[in-house]
């Protein structure tokens, strides 16, 4: 299975170590190193090592919020959306671009 396939987990309450890593996020090897500080043990049925969907949920659910750098002082960082550029200094310097152009045009029309 491809890294950039999308595994679908809908209906299952048992997963393996892939898909449970897939399911919180990280990488196999990630969730092999920390699953058991994290209070996730593995059931062993036919050979393989089962994670319960719930429990990795409340893991997840349990663990602490996201903290920023005392540096920034901010609460958490936004996620860029594709907000408009109306305000700030992209607007201050898509203007000034403006400008700039045709005051550029202007003189290429006099020579």
């Amino acid at each position: 299975m491809s890294a950039a396939e999308d595994l679908n987990l809908t209906g299952k309450d048992w997963l393996t170590v892939h898909e449970a890593a897939f399911y919180c996020g990280v990488s196999e090897s990630q969730f092999r190193k920390n699953s058991i500080a994290y209070g996730l043990a593995p059931r062993k049925f036919m050979g393989k090592q089962l994670y319960e969907k719930a429990a990795l949920y409340t893991a997840i659910y349990g663990s602490k919020q996201w903290q920023t750098s005392p540096s920034t002082g901010a609460a958490h960082a936004p996620t860029s959306t594709g907000a408009k550029v109306e305000s700030g200094p992209a607007a201050v310097s898509a203007g000034s671009a403006a400008r700039k152009l045709s005051l550029y045009e202007a003189r290429k029309r006099r020579s």
